[in-house]
């Protein structure tokens, strides 16, 4: 299977925090209160706000490549006329044709350095080439155009593939248990317990301070949720959803209710091999994609919450 296959998914680039317009947009579509349920109106108003991101994306930030090009003749073009006649006219567009072309360069190491999400190595220039061939590697890995069935059957034709992971996570759901064992007070009492110390501090009320701490755990150019936004776009406009992403994580320690959109998680497929259509799925990692809200880096020490130790 093939990603490029339907509609493309919504991402949010982290240049687009950095354009004169970001903040405000943002705070426009924040103001408006969507739904009662805290969860649910942060969901709606990033819902809202796609589109709106997208129209920036498609004026301000498309044919990145393109630009790049075109500014590089203009460039050459102005050179040229500097060695033939000097003017202070001719050298000031220089200067700020050399700006511009800075300006797109850097758009264009950050958006491959986002897709690639390799670690950004000091070369001494863009590093484009080979962000490139990472970009290009991954994209064939990607792709699932073969895949052995539990059978044993070779499928190539994208719906049985589809089908054969479908049916191989409902086998890993089992069935509905009528009645469920009761846990046996006694037994448990018999290992280690909390002090009421220790249970009065777990049932403290989480801190803002507490989930700004674990979104600032979270690497900026790590995957984005399933719903397109990464850590990244929280932190740039945190001073905009503050107040509501607070009271919707406090919400949700209260009420012990999650939205039903935002309990939504993606199973991507990677192959563990550098031929993955030759096995079965049992070759693929099975990596969880969750939204952002309820995610944090496990791979950072910062991103273990203080009160774990106890759990």
């Amino acid at each position: 299977m093939s990603q490029r296959n339907g509609k493309i998914p919504f991402k949010f680039f982290n240049v687009w925090a950095d354009h004169s317009v970001f903040g405000a947009t943002v705070a426009r579509v924040w103001s408006h209160k969507l739904a009662e349920d805290p969860m649910k109106n942060i969901w709606l108003k990033l819902k809202k706000l796609r589109p709106v991101l997208k129209k920036i994306n498609a004026e301000e930030f498309k044919g990145i490549s393109h630009q790049i090009e075109n500014t590089r003749k203009e460039l050459r073009m102005i050179q040229e006329k500097l060695t033939k006649r000097y003017s202070d006219d001719l050298l000031e567009v220089e200067k700020n044709t050399i700006l511009k072309l800075e300006k797109w360069s850097l758009i264009e190491k950050s958006v491959m350095k986002q897709k690639s999400r390799v670690k950004w190595i000091q070369l001494g220039d863009s590093n484009t080439k080979y962000i490139s061939a990472v970009l290009k590697e991954r994209s064939q890995r990607k792709q699932i155009v073969e895949l052995n069935s539990i059978a044993g059957n070779k499928l190539t034709d994208t719906t049985e593939i589809k089908e054969e992971i479908i049916n191989f996570y409902k086998g890993l759901m089992g069935t509905t248990a009528q009645t469920l064992p009761a846990i046996n007070k006694q037994v448990m009492k018999t290992g280690p317990v909390l002090s009421h110390a220790q249970q009065i501090f777990l049932c403290k009320e989480v801190t803002d301070k507490e989930i700004y701490e674990c979104l600032s755990s979270i690497g900026d150019d790590k995957s984005p949720g399933v719903d397109g936004y990464n850590a990244y776009f929280f932190k740039k406009s945190w001073n905009i959803v503050r107040t509501y992403l607070c009271e919707a994580v406090k919400n949700f320690f209260a009420t012990g209710r999650l939205h039903r959109s935002i309990n939504c998680t993606a199973i991507t497929l990677i192959p563990k091999t550098a031929c993955p259509n030759s096995g079965k799925i049992f070759d693929l990692l099975h990596v969880l994609v969750c939204f952002i809200m309820y995610c944090k880096d496990p791979s950072s020490k910062d991103s273990i919450d203080h009160r774990g130790h106890y759990l």
